[in-house]
């Protein structure tokens, strides 16, 4: 029996990228030679569909810059929720809903300061998106830019795997699902219960 069953990791791609976009938090994966089990923090990324590729800046005091030309994984997280029997007429057991992407891929460093100072518009323009008064790097003199740059580093991960994780009761009859939907809909839980929605057309 295969773990996790297949119907949670049978994903369209355009799914996983869609979280991936939607919840750009990585927890950030690697080997390390001092610590058994190695390394872990949290980065937002920021994802090219067409390249497949990650960037993101950390402190330069982060373990993760000795990491480069490593594999890591980088482990996104969307919404979840509790599945409770109430929701499902008391046709199911406690559950937990979730939905994940694992991906694997090579950490670089970008060094080229045209291209650091690139990465930063790039990654604030993006994430600054939705504020009726977007911060933008052209506030900041070459001096200020310079002390930023000494106290980060860039990063670019390059993607060669994605593997998805849906927990979304699709090993369930279609009456549970469509009750537990509604439910949680009701309940004001709107993403897992559009996740799950979209699992009921996935094949």
């Amino acid at each position: 029996m295969s773990y996790p069953p297949k119907p949670f990791t049978h994903i369209p791609e355009s799914q996983l990228f869609e979280l991936i976009t939607q919840y750009p938090l990585a927890t950030i994966l690697s080997c390390s030679s001092t610590e058994t089990l190695g390394h872990v923090c949290q980065v937002p990324m920021l994802f090219d569909r067409d390249t497949g590729t990650f960037i993101g800046h950390i402190a330069a005091n982060n373990p993760l810059v000795r990491q480069e030309n490593n594999t890591i994984k980088l482990l996104f997280n969307g919404p979840n929720a509790y599945l409770s029997p109430n929701h499902c007429n008391n046709d199911i057991l406690p559950s937990w809903l979730y939905a994940n992407v694992e991906v694997t891929g090579k950490l670089e460093l970008i060094t080229e300061h045209s291209e650091q100072v690139a990465t930063m518009i790039q990654l604030t323009n993006h994430f600054e998106q939705g504020f009726d008064t977007p911060w933008q790097m052209n506030k900041l003199n070459d001096k200020m830019i310079n002390a930023m740059f000494k106290q980060i580093r860039f990063l670019r991960i390059t993607a060669s795997q994605y593997k998805g994780n849906f927990k979304l009761s699709q090993n369930k009859p279609m009456r549970i699902r469509e009750q537990a939907i509604a439910s949680l809909q009701d309940e004001g839980k709107t993403s897992i219960a559009q996740l799950m929605l979209k699992s009921l057309t996935h094949k």
